[in-house]
């Protein structure tokens, strides 16, 4: 065996006595990296190739609901409260809400057990302007229009009910931008601010 022989196996000597060493007696912090025999580093040390960061999932939020009241007209003639559902994280009011339900009123299923509206299709909410003492509700001059005497009665009592139900704050009632002291043809007087008195002479 001459030199190079001799000195080639004792360099493979060595390398072999330091991987056996480092294998079984080292705490695992040295690792030897011989040609063929690379490690993949774990999963949790892999940086994204794209640098994408996983977004945090947004926490979903939690409807809650408060119950108005509206009222329409029963299959006997007499005024009829209807429960509605307000989204208190969508509405911005929900007075304002139970008014605008009460000019949409009765749903296709209401109608189907007999509830009517006295208040006229093409009447428009205008405002709802709500402040500290008192509120005020702007509706279009629709809302006077047609079905009689008796009809216009009935149409200001839903009013007055389902604003009463619905606020313990003063109510007043405003035709295109006016205040409603006196609806309709007929010249029907109404007390200001809305109460179940407001119709009485």
């Amino acid at each position: 065996m001459n030199f190079s022989q001799k000195l080639g196996l004792f360099i493979l000597i060595v390398i072999s006595v330091a991987y056996v060493y480092f294998s079984f007696f080292s705490n695992g912090d040295f690792h030897l990296s011989l040609p063929g025999n690379e490690t993949t580093p774990p999963a949790e040390e892999l940086t994204p190739i794209d640098g994408n960061e996983t977004q945090q999932e947004k926490p979903v939020q939690k409807h809650e609901y408060k119950t108005v009241k509206i009222f329409v007209v029963d299959s006997s003639g007499n005024l009829h409260s209807l429960n509605r559902e307000c989204d208190v994280n969508t509405e911005k009011s929900c007075f304002a809400f139970a008014i605008k339900e009460l000019i949409k009123a009765p749903t296709n299923w209401e109608k189907s057990k007999g509830f009517i509206s006295e208040i006229p299709a093409g009447t428009k909410i205008l405002s709802v302007r709500e402040g500290d003492d008192n509120i005020m509700i702007d509706l279009s001059s629709a809302f006077e229009g047609g079905g009689g005497t008796e009809s216009t009665y009935t149409r200001i009592r839903q009013l007055i009910k389902t604003a009463k139900a619905n606020t313990n704050l003063p109510v007043y009632l405003y035709i295109n931008g006016h205040q409603a002291d006196v609806i309709g043809g007929e010249g029907i007087m109404i007390k200001q601010p809305l109460t179940e008195r407001s119709l009485d002479d």
